[in-house]
């Protein structure tokens, strides 16, 4: 073998194994918020974790909540809009069913697209989901304050999109 092939498969080596490093080091500080039944989604930068807003039913009930800065629990009539939006943020939240609804495939996660009139209760935009694992049903909810940005939309988008069930051990 050629010095210069010899090279050549190093330097071929080594880049291969900074990817590797670099991928394992973006993995690793991501973080991700867990909630009841073991619903997850990735946490965007700056996003925190929320307390969810009492629950009106039995079922579906609130899962997991994070949002921006400013978001919050409020009183509200409806389930999922229990919320304050921040008017340049936005916040996520999961609801499951304990008992199969039905009717998911519909509304993917790849679909999610914001929209206004989405939610009874909330006048901004917002997207919906629903999911089926392991046999449960899931509605993930986007909702977008009127100001919010570019990032902060895809950062929303791109939370919910991560929605998934922790692994069992």
């Amino acid at each position: 073998m050629t010095r210069a092939r010899r090279t050549s498969i190093a330097a071929l080596f080594a880049a291969a194994l900074a990817a590797v490093s670099a991928a394992v080091a973006t993995a690793a500080t991501e973080d991700v918020a867990r909630g009841q039944s073991g619903a997850q989604l990735t946490l965007p930068a700056g996003w925190s974790k929320l307390t969810p807003a009492g629950d009106r039913t039995d079922d579906p009930r609130t899962l997991l909540v994070i949002g921006t800065d400013g978001a919050r629990a409020i009183d509200s009539p409806c389930l999922v809009t229990s919320y304050r939006v921040p008017v340049d943020g936005a916040v996520v939240v999961v609801v499951g069913w304990r008992e199969p609804v039905g009717g998911t495939s519909f509304l993917p996660l790849s679909g999610l697209e914001l929209r206004r009139g989405t939610f009874k209760c909330y006048t901004g935009r917002g997207a919906v989901a629903r999911v089926t694992r392991r046999d449960r049903d899931f509605q993930v909810n986007v909702l977008v304050g009127d100001k919010a940005d570019a990032a902060t939309i895809d950062a929303a988008l791109d939370a919910a999109r991560s929605f998934a069930l922790a692994p069992r051990v």
